[in-house]
């Protein structure tokens, strides 16, 4: 039985390294992205990512388009976060004999949707027909200086691009079939995420040591950094920034913002760090990187964090302890 997605990860890396060792200029699995050295100062970054019904996607409340758009988006952003820029998708698909030509067309229009606001060509792929609709797009790109995951370092600063939470509650409201028109924001961050296209300006004005995006949650993406690089984090409650959908949301309902902001999957916002404490700058300071452990800073008070996002194999949200 497979315990967590990530743990399956590591046992496939230690077999792939141990038997086929990178050739020179070759980074393989572990980060958003592999990459490949084409010259100096140019460097090839790979990627795919798969999208399944009933998994990324249900299709009672996500029409075929914005299907189509959300899984290119997944793939873009894990260009942007290895400090690329996106430019060939190939998209194989699975089909039910249950969807028509015209539904068809309508995915791949979503896929286009978003492929052009980024500058990606759709460049061939493959269809077969499956028992549930499955999209696998496969993704290149380049970049002059890949930003990894593994380059966090004690007393570097953890930055955020943007809110998150929206995502979380988005599916949330959907999934209940209700709070669509009044949390109408977080219903379309969910359905068509955004990738943050901004890298270019974020690598020049902080030069980020380690970058990911959110895919699967704040914290659970920033353990990534850490595990990589060898180090812990210090998160500050007050600094994360949380929509104003969810803060309504929370303070209607009694839930806690925060554990929407770490949690939340599929908002990808960048996270990174940077050696340079930049306070007014084009993304939010929210944390330090430490030697060791996850700590959190709620109300001056230093309290452990538990790691919170989503694992495909546990099939389940890991919620933020109080």
């Amino acid at each position: 039985m497979i315990t967590g997605e990530f743990d399956l990860i590591h046992r496939i890396r230690d077999l792939v390294n141990r038997r086929q060792p990178a050739p020179t200029g070759t980074i393989g699995i572990g980060d958003d992205c592999a990459v490949y050295r084409i010259a100096e100062g140019r460097y090839g970054l790979f990627s795919t990512d798969m999208s399944i019904e009933g998994t990324h996607f249900d299709l009672s409340y996500c029409s075929l388009r914005d299907a189509g758009y959300r899984s290119m988006a997944s793939n873009i952003s894990d260009i942007y976060a290895m400090n690329g820029r996106p430019l060939l998708a190939f998209v194989s698909a699975g089909i039910p004999g249950r969807i028509s030509e015209d539904d068809v067309i309508d995915l791949y229009d979503g896929m286009i949707d978003c492929a052009e606001k980024h500058g990606v060509f759709i460049a061939g792929g493959d269809t077969v027909l499956s028992d549930k609709l499955v999209l696998s797009i496969s993704i290149y790109g380049e970049t002059a200086a890949p930003v990894m995951r593994s380059g966090a370092a004690p007393g570097d600063y953890i930055y955020v691009t943007g809110s998150t939470g929206g995502s979380m509650l988005g599916l949330e409201l959907l999934q209940s079939g209700a709070g669509d028109q009044v949390y109408a924001e977080c219903c379309a961050k969910h359905l068509r995420p955004e990738p943050f296209e901004g890298v270019d300006k974020l690598t020049a004005e902080y030069s980020p040591t380690a970058m990911i995006d959110i895919s699967d949650g704040l914290t659970a993406d920033l353990c990534r950094i850490c595990e990589e690089s060898g180090c812990g984090y210090e998160l500050y409650a007050r600094s994360i920034p949380v929509p104003g959908e969810v803060e309504r949301f929370c303070a209607a309902h009694s839930r806690d913002a925060l554990m929407y902001a770490l949690g939340s999957g599929e908002e990808y916002q960048l996270l990174f760090t940077s050696k340079l404490k930049i306070e007014n700058g084009n993304a939010f300071l929210i944390g330090k990187i430490i030697p060791d452990g996850k700590f959190i800073i709620i109300n001056n008070n230093r309290v452990p964090a538990e790691n919170a996002g989503f694992d495909h194999f546990s099939s389940r949200l890991k919620k933020q302890a109080d």
